[in-house]
């Protein structure tokens, strides 16, 4: 226990004594919170708007609104899967036709259209368009309006969270990189191996201090984002953080195993930051840290779903916007664990002390 004390203060002081452990580790991911979370990066573009169709007699006025170019439709199959979606941001507002919805005499049966609370600009140009669509003088005859206790936090709502993950990534991947071969070029490690810590006293010390360092990290970007930009974290559940800390834990522990895995392979000191930039970058673009994978073309996304990364940041996203606890987030963390014991063993494996 001495040994592991030990490494987790003379790690912590080496950290915070290199100016560039804190600017990689705080500053930057902090400033690049508060530029994508500031600005209007996506632009505009037509929302899209889900259809909720129970109706046999409704075809008509399904073309005319496909054919419009002011929403996008999206055909919805259940008021499940449209809340869901909803919440998620993927639709802006949904139309549900019930089913004894008639063209001819809409006043009859009125179609229904929910948004989101703060959506009021969405909501109108539905309702306009549906009016316009129906021939309607008057809205309120022909379309019931709903605004559901839904609160869309936008785009700083899904990067947020991508940017801790991807904070996570880089910290435990390139500051242990650049330790362990200050380490081997300083002799550090041959002196070591003279003494009674063993390898494994060895890699778990410094696992367990840099992981402190890394669930420090995810608690200040996260406050920042509260204070600063206004996030909600996980809806006012307990649970939620936990999962969030969680998941920092995992990712920690994860890409410092990898970090220690490639300071093993790199062949030279130089080599080494290469080998970690060809492994982290396509990973800051294709894990849904600046944009949700759904947008990459299909057989990226496969590729997408393999990345330790992305499951590290949904799982962050999931329960930072939506309250998920650890149960509704089982699927990232088996993906976590899987890749986690993979990178654990070839730490292991590759581990040697010149």
């Amino acid at each position: 226990m001495k040994i592991y004390l030990s490494f987790i203060i003379s790690v912590s002081k080496m950290f915070f004594r290199r100016k560039q452990s804190i600017f990689w580790s705080l500053f930057f991911p902090i400033v690049t919170m508060l530029v994508f979370g500031n600005l209007k990066i996506i632009g505009y573009s037509a929302p899209n708007v889900g259809i909720l169709n129970n109706s046999n007699q409704a075809e008509s006025t399904i073309q005319k609104l496909e054919e419009s170019n002011v929403i996008n439709i999206v055909k919805i199959e259940s008021s499940a899967e449209a809340y869901n979606a909803l919440e998620k941001g993927s639709i802006a507002a949904f139309i549900e036709l019930p089913n004894n919805f008639d063209e001819k005499t809409p006043t009859l049966s009125k179609p229904s259209i929910t948004s989101r609370k703060g959506d009021k600009a969405e909501l109108q140009l539905v309702e306009n368009l549906l009016a316009s669509t129906l021939d309607a003088d008057e809205i309120s005859k022909y379309v019931q309006s709903n605004v559901a206790d839904i609160t869309y936090q936008g785009y700083k709502g899904f990067v947020i969270p991508g940017l801790v993950a991807m904070a996570i990534m880089q910290n435990g991947i390139f500051s242990v990189i650049f330790t362990l071969l200050s380490y081997k070029k300083q002799g550090v490690l041959k002196r070591l191996q003279a003494t009674p810590i063993s390898p494994s006293q060895f890699i778990v010390g410094h696992l367990i201090a840099r992981v402190s360092i890394i669930i420090t990290q995810t608690i200040i970007l996260l406050i920042m984002g509260v204070f600063v930009l206004g996030l909600s974290v996980g809806q006012g559940s307990i649970f939620a953080w936990i999962n969030i800390l969680l998941f920092s834990l995992l990712g920690g522990i994860l890409f410092l195993s990898i970090g220690l895995a490639i300071s093993n392979l790199a062949p030279s000191e130089e080599s080494a930051p290469a080998l970690a930039n060809l492994i982290t970058f396509p990973m800051l673009f294709l894990s849904g840290v600046f944009f949700p994978i759904d947008f990459l073309p299909k057989f990226i996304g496969y590729i997408s779903n393999a990345l330790p990364l992305t499951h590290i940041a949904s799982g962050i996203r999931n329960s930072t916007l939506y309250g998920n606890s650890t149960l509704s987030t089982l699927p990232q963390l088996g993906f976590t664990f899987i890749w986690l014991a993979i990178a654990f063993l070839i730490c292991a494996k590759t581990f040697k002390w010149e």
